[in-house]
């Protein structure tokens, strides 16, 4: 499974409205890792699930 890199602007525009004010630069050196971690969240997605598979955690609400 290959995942397209993400561009700059994208993670400038992701950095900005998560609130940080990263460099170029900084943001360069973190591409790695974003991409890795979303290599990651894409294998969950592909994971197949049966259609009554019940959650893992239940939270309960009084």
């Amino acid at each position: 499974m290959t995942t397209p890199a993400i561009d700059l602007d994208s993670l400038r525009r992701g950095a900005r409205l998560a609130g940080f004010d990263w460099s170029d630069a900084e943001l360069e050196e973190i591409r790695p890792q974003v991409e890795g971690a979303l290599r990651l969240l894409r294998a969950l997605e592909a994971i197949p699930l049966r259609e009554d598979a019940e959650p893992t955690t239940l939270y309960r609400t009084v």
